[in-house]
């Protein structure tokens, strides 16, 4: 993977009509934290993309896919998530569903995430 678009293009591929369930968002992982949509905070999924070294880490939250996105950089996650915070390449998209019962897509998207862009982080749920 070496842009965002690729991720987008997959996700439109295998989500096909579903994927009007979910609204997407990519974002400078600077500008997350105060990105004024309220609809960056429903359940979604994350992924974080590095332009080098391509897909980081990703990640599912049925409540508020940002906040929980935000904490693997608090956290530092894989010892290594910390550092994306002071790259000004690194961006983070978020797959929001656009209604709370749609939810249940999340964890389908996530998956199919974690397989298809193998994150260099991965999820403990699928190692």
């Amino acid at each position: 993977i070496t842009n965002t678009e690729e991720i987008r293009n997959r996700f439109a591929a295998e989500f096909g009509i579903l994927a009007t369930k979910f609204v997407v968002f990519d974002l400078h992982l600077n500008q997350a934290s105060d990105y004024p949509d309220a609809r960056v905070c429903p359940p979604g999924v994350y992924v974080f993309f590095h332009p080098s070294n391509g897909v980081v880490k990703v990640g599912r939250h049925f409540l508020n896919s940002r906040k929980r996105a935000l904490e693997h950089v608090q956290d530092n996650t894989g010892g290594s998530m910390k550092a994306l915070a002071g790259d000004p390449g690194v961006r983070l998209l978020l797959f929001n569903v656009n209604h709370a019962k749609d939810a249940h897509w999340v964890a389908a998207l996530e998956d199919f995430f974690e397989q298809s862009l193998s994150p260099s982080i991965r999820s403990l749920r699928r190692c």
